[in-house]
């Protein structure tokens, strides 16, 4: 069942943590219904919410969900987690929310409101839309003209449409924001570092795609935007990629994917990326994680993990 938001937004609650919690009883309830020949009543889940937003820069529209934890907001508002690729990785950062950060069973959790940035009526990736909008402009990649590089009004969405629409229907702190991307969203998260370094406090960049800028991203990198915030503050970044993103699996050395791999060096890229921010911008506080045994697919249960252990750092 809806209700009406603000801004006449239709809101729906989805909390997963509360629907594996109450999944047997559920189900129990579901059985015995059945057995008399009625389905069971819908559900109302608690401390979360969904609504749809669309876009002027982008001309699309987005499925917002928004995850609030269980502890009451601080004095100074939730701090927002602004999380790319909501519709599919939202379950697995909300469980690790509210599972990970607890000091005991009735303890509140972590204080972090998350937002998922995701895409209606799409299951987990919406690959093409993803591509347009996590991609940065590369000058000899637009001469192809193949729909990619809309990172910016992307960014510009999220900056002048989402935080305001967040900020309206929450209490929240926005000096403490961040953003969370991987692979493509990755990407994203470094553009958004090196270019609008004042967006957020902190920036988790997961396994980011810098093969996008070609065979010298880091010459590329180097070339971009800003090198301070806008307010003097640093920002903390935390860059991270598994050990196994560029090691081709048993049996397929010599194929094409094995060459692709090797090509697009995901942990190489993302090594000198770390180590040339701590070298070129000492004043942001930079970490590098390298997590053993991790491929692309897998990196992001770890990541996670490391990810909320670097936003409840001071």
């Amino acid at each position: 069942m809806f209700a009406a938001g603000h801004h006449g937004m239709p809101w729906c609650p989805v909390h997963l943590r509360a629907a594996l919690r109450t999944g047997l009883l559920a189900l129990c309830w579901a059985v015995a219904s059945m057995a008399q020949g009625a389905m069971p009543p819908g559900v109302t889940l608690p401390e979360s919410r969904e609504f749809t937003l669309a876009s002027a820069d982008t001309g699309g529209d987005y499925l917002i969900q928004v995850a609030l934890p269980d502890a009451s907001p601080p004095a100074g508002g939730y701090p927002v987690l602004y999380l790319l690729d909501g519709n599919a990785r939202l379950p697995l950062v909300q469980a690790a929310r509210d599972t990970l950060t607890r000091r005991g069973p009735e303890a509140d959790g972590s204080p972090w409101l998350i937002v998922a940035i995701g895409y209606p009526g799409v299951e987990r990736f919406a690959r093409e839309r993803r591509a347009v909008d996590y991609t940065p402009t590369v000058a000899w990649r637009a001469e192809r003209d193949d729909g990619h590089g809309g990172a910016e009004a992307f960014l510009d969405f999220i900056e002048t449409r989402l935080k305001p629409a967040i900020a309206a229907r929450f209490p929240v702190d926005t000096e403490r924001e961040a953003l969370f991307g991987h692979s493509y969203g990755g990407l994203l998260t470094v553009h958004a570092l090196m270019t609008r370094p004042s967006s957020f406090a902190r920036y988790i960049a997961i396994s980011p795609s810098l093969w996008w800028y070609g065979e010298a991203p880091l010459a590329h990198l180097a070339a971009l935007g800003v090198s301070e915030r806008e307010d003097g503050e640093a920002p903390r970044v935390m860059i991270g990629v598994g050990g196994d993103e560029q090691t081709p699996r048993e049996g397929e050395l010599g194929t094409p994917r094995a060459e692709r791999l090797r090509e697009r060096a995901m942990v190489d890229n993302a090594r000198r990326f770390a180590d040339w921010l701590a070298a070129h911008r000492p004043g942001w506080r930079v970490g590098f994680s390298v997590f053993p045994g991790e491929d692309h697919g897998s990196v992001m249960w770890p990541a996670t993990r490391a990810a909320l252990a670097f936003l409840h750092s001071p």
